[in-house]
C-alpha cells in the first residue's frame, strides 16, 4: 500500500536535502523546504523575494545570468545538474551538488532544485589528492634513493639505491650523521633549513659533496621534507647523483670566466685603437684653434670675442677627449652596470654638432630627420656618438670628392621590429664593388690612404652593444650605412 500524500509531504519537510521550487518562466522562488531554509539561514518568507545574485557566491562563474541559464536548461531539457556555490544570510559561501528538474504541476510548470552541501567532501577530496600526490612523489623519488633521518640528522633508514650512491651498504650507514658522509649546502642545521621544515613550507634543496676513496668527487642532489604518516613526522630525503651536471656547470663557469678574460684582453686592443684614432679628432681640432689664437694674438688688433670663441672651442674639444677616455675605461671593464639607458636621438643631436662643423668646412649640407619621440637603448652614449661621427665623417669624405655631384649628407633615425636605427646616406660612388664579407669585417676603405681602422672600431663597439652596421645601396645612387641597436625593453 502506497503512503498517503501527507506522508510524502512529511518526507520532503524532514529530508536533509535542500529543495527550492522556482517558477519555470520567471525563475522566482515559490517555496523552499526547511532544510533549504536552514542552509541559507533565511525564513521561507525571506527567501521568496531573493534573486540568484542575493543568495549565490560572488565569483564570476556564479553570477546571476549563469544561474538563470542553468535553470532554463532544465526547462528546455527536463533536468540539469551543476555544482553551485550558494551564500548564506551571514555571507558564508557553501558549495553544493545541485540538480534542477522540470516538474509539470496543475498550476503550471516549475523547476525543482535539489541540492546538498558538499564543501566538506570537496575539502576532503583535495586533502586526499594532496596525500596521493605526495605519496606518488615519494614513490617516484624512491627510485633515485630514499633516506629517513632522525631529529639529529642521523640516518634512521636508507634504501639500497641510496646506500649505493654513498658507496656503502645500508647496514654500514645506519646511525651515521648525514654530514659525516660529505659537506651539505646549505648545512642541515642552518636557520634556513630549520625554519623552513618547522613551518612546513615545502621541501629544502640540498647539494652534498661526497669524496670517494679513489680521490674523485661525486655530487648528490636531494630534497628534504617533513612527511606526516600515521601520527609520525619523518624527515625524508630523496637523493640522486648529479655529478655530471655539476661538473658541466663548473666547466661552463670556467669557460665563461675565460671568455670574459679574453673579452677584456681584446677590449684593451680596442681601447688602444680608440685612443690612437678617436682622440686624434678633438686634439687636432684643439691644435687648430690654438694656432688660430696665436695668429690673432700676433696681429695688431685683438678681437676679444674671437679669442673667447676659440678658447670655448678648445675647452669643448678637450672635454670631449676626456669623455672618450673615461668612456673607454668603463667599456674595457666590461661591467654591465656601466651601460645606461640613453636616448639615441639625444646622442645623435650631440654628435651632429661635430658633424656639422666638419661638413661646413667642406661645403656639405646636412639634413637630419629626427623624430621628437625618444628612442631608448642601453649603452655608452659617448661611444655610440663616436661611431655616428665616424660614419658621418666617412660619408662626408666621399661627398666632397669631385665626382660626387650632390653635396648632401642625410641622417635619419627610427624604430622597427624591436630595434632602433640610424641611417646615414650619401650620393657618392657607392660601395657595391666591395665584397660583403669585407664590409662586415670592417676591412674595406674607399679612401686611398685609409686603413679602415675607424670602421673596425665602430663595428666592435656596435657589436658589443648587441647591434650591427649594415651597408646598403642608396637610392638613386651612393651608399646607405645603417646602424641598428636593440630597443630598450621598457620602451617596447
Amino acid at each position: 500500500m502506497f503512503p498517503a500524500r501527507r506522508d510524502f509531504e512529511q518526507m520532503i519537510l524532514n529530508t536533509g536535502t535542500g529543495i527550492l521550487i522556482h517558477e519555470a518562466a520567471s525563475k522566482n522562488i515559490l517555496w523552499a523546504n526547511p532544510a533549504a531554509c536552514r542552509m541559507f539561514g533565511f525564513t521561507l518568507e525571506e527567501l521568496k523575494p531573493l534573486k540568484a545574485h542575493h543568495m549565490s557566491a560572488q565569483e564570476r562563474q556564479y553570477r546571476r545570468e549563469v544561474g538563470v541559464a542553468w535553470l532554463q536548461s532544465a526547462v528546455v531539457h527536463g533536468s540539469s545538474r551543476k555544482q553551485w556555490k550558494y551564500r548564506t544570510k551571514d555571507g558564508v559561501d557553501f558549495l553544493t551538488d545541485a540538480r534542477a528538474t522540470l516538474v509539470r504541476c496543475e498550476d503550471g510548470p516549475v523547476v525543482m532544485v535539489e541540492f546538498r552541501n558538499i564543501s566538506d567532501e570537496v575539502e576532503l577530496q583535495e586533502e586526499l589528492t594532496w596525500v596521493s600526490e605526495s605519496l606518488q612523489r615519494i614513490m617516484t623519488h624512491t627510485a633515485a634513493g630514499l633516506v629517513i633521518l632522525d631529529d639529529d640528522n642521523c640516518i634512521d633508514d636508507i634504501s639500497p639505491l641510496a646506500a649505493r650512491l654513498f658507496g656503502r651498504t645500508p647496514a654500514e650507514l645506519s646511525g651515521v650523521h648525514l654530514e659525516d658522509l660529505g659537506k651539505c649546502e646549505p648545512r642541515l642545521t642552518s636557520d634556513h633549513v630549520v625554519e623552513r621544515l618547522a613551518a612546513g613550507a615545502g621541501s629544502v634543496s640540498i647539494l652534498q659533496e661526497i669524496g670517494k676513496d679513489d680521490g674523485t668527487t661525486s655530487w648528490l642532489a636531494g630534497e628534504l621534507e617533513i612527511v606526516a604518516h600515521d601520527g609520525i613526522r619523518s624527515r625524508v630525503l630523496t637523493m640522486r647523483d648529479v655529478t655530471d651536471r655539476v661538473e658541466w656547470e663548473r666547466r661552463h663557469a670556467y669557460q665563461e670566466a675565460n671568455l670574459q678574460y679574453l673579452s677584456r684582453y681584446h677590449a684593451m686592443g680596442d681601447m688602444a685603437m680608440i685612443l690612437a684614432h678617436e682622440l686624434g679628432q678633438p686634439l687636432a681640432a684643439s691644435t687648430n684653434y690654438l694656432s688660430g689664437l696665436k695668429s690673432r694674438l700676433a696681429a695688431e688688433t685683438v678681437d676679444a670675442r674671437s679669442l673667447s670663441y676659440g678658447i670655448d672651442q678648445i675647452e669643448r674639444q678637450l672635454k670631449r677627449a676626456g669623455e672618450i677616455v673615461t668612456s673607454v675605461k668603463r667599456y674595457v671593464r666590461r661591467i654591465e652596470s656601466t651601460a645606461v639607458l640613453m636616448d639615441l636621438n639625444e646622442t645623435i643631436e650631440e654628435s651632429l654638432y661635430f658633424v656639422r662643423l666638419r661638413a661646413a668646412e667642406q661645403g656639405v649640407r646636412v639634413f637630419a630627420e629626427i623624430p621628437e619621440r625618444d628612442l631608448y637603448v642601453h649603452g655608452e652614449s659617448v661611444l655610440i656618438g663616436q661611431v655616428i661621427i665616424n660614419l658621418c665623417v666617412n660619408a662626408i669624405e666621399e661627398i666632397v670628392r669631385p665626382t660626387t655631384e650632390v653635396k648632401e649628407l642625410a641622417i635619419e633615425t627610427g624604430q622597427a621590429d624591436g630595434h632602433v636605427f640610424v641611417s646615414i646616406r650619401d650620393q657618392g660612388r657607392g660601395m657595391g664593388t666591395a665584397p660583403t664579407n669585407r664590409l662586415a669585417s670592417g676591412a674595406f676603405s674607399a679612401k686611398q690612404d685609409g686603413a679602415g681602422i675607424g670602421l673596425i672600431i665602430s663595428e666592435h663597439i656596435v657589436e658589443r652593444h648587441g647591434g650591427a652596421i649594415e651597408y646598403l645601396p642608396n637610392d638613386p645612387r651612393g651608399t646607405e650605412v645603417r646602424l641598428v641597436l636593440p630597443l630598450a625593453d621598457n620602451n617596447v
